[in-house]
């Protein structure tokens, strides 16, 4: 992303109904939310339209994400962005520490491999939304992770496909399906990670919804 369409997206503004549309919830509880608690630094239009910065959009996803996880918006209205990103890693164990995984060998099991990687947290249609998300994020991280995870994810179907099409590459396989399912974990803790960071959110697999900014409209 080049410094010009860095600075375009930082200038970009959003009407309410729009902001609603991307967070996924109904634009009257955005109003209420300002007009109770003041929940952002909203510019306002000459016409009278609030105006929320990209800046705006991911401190109210992360209020919201927040709010679904059963935090008061009463309570988190104050808090920010910083103290914000802190709650949240209270919901985010994996993140607070670092990742083991197991030794690998070739010594596998064919029906039933050891250290079995946990089951998928994000699926396609969530990783196509982070995949999808607009330039109005400077940071490209989540895109090249959930990009990651879209082809580890298709790999570790292949290679357990695989383990049912020949009896003599079945141990084989077996041994790759495990290494393509812990790599995805761990990218999955990536993803999770960046996306507290940047104040987004990850979709039904993290109870909220994620979506890249469309264009402003009202």
């Amino acid at each position: 992303m080049s410094e010009s369409d860095a600075g375009a997206a930082a200038r970009r503004h959003y009407r309410s109904a729009a902001v609603a549309r991307m967070l996924r919830m109904p634009v009257a509880t955005l109003r209420i939310w300002e007009r109770r608690y003041r929940v952002s630094a909203a510019a306002t239009s000459a016409a009278g339209h609030r105006l929320y910065s990209a800046a705006d959009v991911r401190r109210l996803a992360l209020l919201k994400q927040l709010t679904t996880l059963g935090h008061a918006i009463g309570a988190l209205a104050a808090l920010d962005m910083d103290e914000l990103q802190a709650v949240a890693r209270t919901h985010a164990s994996t993140v607070a520490e670092p990742l083991r995984l197991p030794v690998l060998t070739l010594d596998l099991p064919l029906d039933q491999p050891s250290d079995t990687p946990p089951p998928r947290r994000f699926d396609d249609a969530v990783l196509g939304d982070v995949a999808g998300l607009s330039s109005t994020i400077a940071c490209e991280c989540p895109q090249h992770l959930a990009e990651i995870l879209i082809r580890l994810a298709q790999f570790e179907a292949y290679s357990a496909d695989c383990r049912q099409r020949s009896p003599a590459d079945a141990e084989l396989h077996a041994y790759l399906q495990q290494v393509a399912g812990q790599a995805r974990a761990s990218f999955e803790t990536a993803l999770e990670r960046v996306a507290i960071h940047e104040g987004l959110l990850l979709g039904p697999a993290l109870q909220s919804g994620a979506c890249a900014p469309p264009a402003p409209r009202d």
